[in-house]
């Protein structure tokens, strides 16, 4: 707990319920209300609509939690743009060289691409729009908001930072991988553990390009550059 800086035990519990919100908290309570609306979500369409309400409801949720810095750094990375897009995308670059790196070794042994991303290719292909938007656009700025900027301040070391969040947005990936699984299927399925290294690699290039420059929207960036390369890859059927 030393690693922990004195003050920051409520910032780091915020952080957290903010991530449970994200993955379990939000989507649980929208799915309730649509089945107490007698609406089915195995419906592609309803599906979607409840998925468009989860996004709106954490965003609202950052927006006013982080409402005291949020936009003064969103302002602040426009003045500088030059100098923290070059650091954004020089991090990108090397999470890339990493992720496509460690990827390869992984699928080599797992014998498929991890199943997150096999999930997000067929939304891509079902929902375009909605895809570009959620995974190009909103997923980038809430993942770096909630994996990276609520915990920044928590810790004395910039290391103890960049393993823990890292850790974090990697796990968070594999969750969309067991989702919907019992036990035995989790177990038959454990080599997607593995992918918590390319996903958690890039993680860790996404927390150096927030620490070098202290501004969330350079990690953004760096995110959002990433994630529509894939999203644009999977559209022209790359």
């Amino acid at each position: 707990m030393e690693n922990i800086k004195k003050n920051n035990y409520f910032e780091l519990g915020k952080a957290f319920l903010l991530i449970l919100s994200y993955l379990f908290i939000i989507p649980e309570i929208i799915a309730l209300l649509f089945y107490n609306l007698n609406l089915d979500l195995h419906n592609l369409t309803i599906n979607l609509i409840a998925n468009v309400l989860v996004y709106v409801c954490i965003f609202i949720l950052v927006l006013f939690v982080y409402r005291k810095t949020i936009f003064k750094e969103f302002i602040d990375f426009f003045k500088n743009f030059k100098k923290f897009s070059k650091v954004s995308l020089s991090y990108w670059v090397k999470g890339l060289v990493f992720m496509l790196l460690t990827n390869s070794i992984v699928i080599a042994i797992t014998g498929g691409i991890a199943a997150n991303e096999a999930g997000n290719r067929s939304n891509i292909l079902t929902f375009p729009i909605f895809s570009v938007l959620s995974m190009a656009v909103l997923g980038p700025f809430l993942e770096e908001v909630l994996f990276r900027k609520g915990f920044k301040n928590a810790f004395k070391k910039e290391t103890t930072f960049l393993i823990v969040t890292s850790l974090l947005f990697g796990g968070a990936h594999l969750f969309a991988s067991f989702a919907g699984m019992n036990l035995n299927e989790m177990l038959q399925n454990w080599t997607q553990i593995l992918f918590i290294i390319p996903y958690g690699g890039f993680g860790y290039f996404f927390g150096k390009a927030y620490l070098e420059t202290n501004n969330i929207f350079t990690s953004v960036l760096a995110h959002m550059c990433h994630n529509t390369l894939s999203v644009l890859l999977v559209l022209i059927g790359v």
